[in-house]
């Protein structure tokens, strides 16, 4: 199939309806800059009026790759464009830039700025790694552009910045990864598919949810008991480590638990341990926090427990990248066609890097 025209990507993506997107990725080099150079050029043909604004987790648009020394696309924004990046990446664009806000973010590239595009030209994007931080760039973005389209692009091993409330809908990348197999990569779209699409809780449980949070902004677990109905709370740093803390929270009694952060096969294994999970649910922020495998997901399900999420991701569009994780391309001419018979998401090669 041919890949699709400058309306037909952006009906496919529904950008006209979004106000925020993330691409994300399976692995690296997954095409999340090409996908990304794909939908910029797609507004820009189709004449849209409202801005884009864009930012990295991570590092994006560099003219190579900065592990394995790779040619990556370079990101090419047109002028009234808008832009959230590190002031060392400023030197590494060639475009003339109006710098409008500096964040108070700082990251390993300097302190992230906001600026305004006075010139069509190539840029690097190096933004904020935090979600709270992600959502302060927003603002600012929206203080210049009320009504931008804010697109986040991920980084490497991250699929958290469409995380937390962050974005309103998601574009998945992916290729073949380590392996050339077909099996293998149908497998793993699916499983990143499950997990991108996991259903929400009830609308009780999620305001009960965002209430506690908003009190409590270090809270990384919560219980709700199933004959009580009281909360309990559990506040950490972070979920790494804290398997004993969980062991110790968790009552038979729960009928849910929260979870808030990165969730890994080793703290599923442990919670795996609990007694009495029949019927219970674990709900995290959303499928982009899971990094687990899909026996994982086969063993909570055997257990009985059921995975929901506080913010339902929109998993719009996958964009596939027919090549291997170092840039070898595979020949599989079917291939696409054998990613849309197993999901049920738009499936898309969009076509060589632009930039």
């Amino acid at each position: 199939m041919k890949n699709p025209s400058a309306a037909e990507l952006i009906a496919l993506s529904g950008l006209d309806d979004l106000s925020s997107l993330a691409i994300i990725g399976l692995s690296k080099n997954a095409g999340k800059t090409t996908s990304l150079n794909h939908l910029i050029q797609a507004w820009t043909e189709a004449e849209k009026e409202r801005p884009l604004a864009l930012t990295s987790v991570g590092r994006d648009g560099e003219a190579r790759d900065i592990v394995s020394g790779i040619c990556k696309p370079r990101i090419y924004l047109p002028h009234g464009h808008l832009l959230a990046t590190s002031a060392a990446s400023l030197s590494r664009c060639d475009a003339l830039l109006d710098i409008r806000e500096l964040t108070g973010i700082r990251s390993a590239l300097g302190e992230i700025v906001i600026g305004k595009m006075l010139s069509d030209g190539y840029v690097e994007l190096a933004g904020p790694s935090q979600a709270s931080e992600l959502k302060h760039c927003e603002a600012l973005l929206r203080q210049e552009e009320p009504d931008c389209l804010y697109i986040v692009d991920g980084a490497l091993s991250r699929r958290s910045p469409a995380g937390g409330g962050i974005t309103e809908a998601v574009l998945l990348a992916v290729s073949y990864g380590k392996s050339a197999a077909a099996a293998t990569l149908l497998e793993r779209v699916r499983h990143a598919v499950k997990l991108l699409t996991l259903p929400g809780v009830d609308a009780g449980v999620r305001e009960l949810i965002l209430s506690a949070i908003s009190r409590e902004e270090g809270l990384r677990a919560l219980a709700l008991d199933e004959n009580t109905g009281s909360v309990r709370l559990l506040t950490a740093e972070s979920l790494l480590g804290e398997a004993e803390r969980l062991h110790d929270f968790y009552r038979v009694s729960d009928r849910l638990l929260f979870l808030r952060g990165a969730i890994t096969e080793a703290l599923l294994a442990e919670l795996l341990k609990l007694p009495d999970l029949q019927g219970k649910q674990f709900v995290v922020e959303d499928g982009s926090r899971l990094f687990i495998e899909k026996n994982t997901v086969e063993r909570l399900a055997a257990a009985g427990v059921e995975l929901k999420v506080l913010y339902p991701l929109s998993l719009r569009l996958i964009s596939f990248n027919p090549q291997m994780e170092d840039g070898s391309p595979v020949n599989n001419p079917g291939i696409v066609d054998e990613l849309r018979r197993a999901v049920s998401v738009p499936v898309y090669d969009l076509g060589p890097a632009l930039a």
